[in-house]
């Protein structure tokens, strides 16, 4: 990879952190990555964080 490509594929990811998701969009991520369900409620593994979220 070149100086110039890695500086465009730099500046690409800096522009994408800039992006910040709507609500859906956030849960649509949590959902995909299994954390929560199609309900918006967490999954098995994840059911701890109900406590931790309510919490704060």
């Amino acid at each position: 990879m070149s100086d110039k490509d890695l500086k465009k594929l730099t500046d690409l990811v800096k522009e994408e952190l800039k992006t910040v998701p709507t609500k859906e969009q956030a849960l649509q991520s949590f959902i995909s990555a299994g954390i929560k369900n199609d309900k918006g409620e967490f999954t098995a593994p994840y059911a701890i964080l109900t406590k931790l979220v309510k919490s704060a």
